[in-house]
């Protein structure tokens, strides 16, 4: 007899070992396609949290009755819709620092603004985006 072919044990062989490999490669395919960050999503979120951090620092410099370092209040924001973007949160948080920006009791003219953005179902996972700058009584 000649060696032209595969026996029936080698199919079966082959047939059991795919049936064992195949399904972890399935599964590590699909939790890394879930896991992908969408970076559309990402990009606007980054945008939006900008867009209210350069709000802060330009009421924090303006000269109207209610602007200026002295009105914006230290305090935990909430997270609210965002107009123009029904997908998206967004929440200020103003915390009085000292001048090694550890948390203080006081205000000793140094202020930690930080502005998170959030989507709310949109596509595959998109990770808050955190923006943080310090405000400055000078």
């Amino acid at each position: 007899m000649g060696n032209r072919g595969f026996t029936l044990i080698e199919i079966i062989l082959v047939v059991v070992l795919a049936g064992i490999a195949i399904p972890p490669l399935v599964a590590a395919v699909s939790y890394i396609t879930k896991a992908q960050v969408n970076p559309m999503g990402t990009t606007v979120e980054t945008t939006l949290a900008q867009e209210e951090i350069e709000s802060v620092i330009a009421k924090k410099q303006s000269t109207c009755a209610a602007c200026g370092y002295l009105n914006i209040p230290a305090a935990a924001g909430a997270f609210a819709a965002v107009t123009g973007f029904p997908n998206y949160q967004k929440k200020t948080d103003v915390a009085l620092v000292d001048p090694s920006l550890n948390v203080s009791a006081t205000d000793v003219g140094y202020k930690k603004v930080t502005v998170t953005v959030r989507a709310v179902n949109v596509g595959p996972s998109i990770p808050d985006v955190v923006l943080v700058t310090i405000l400055t009584n000078s």
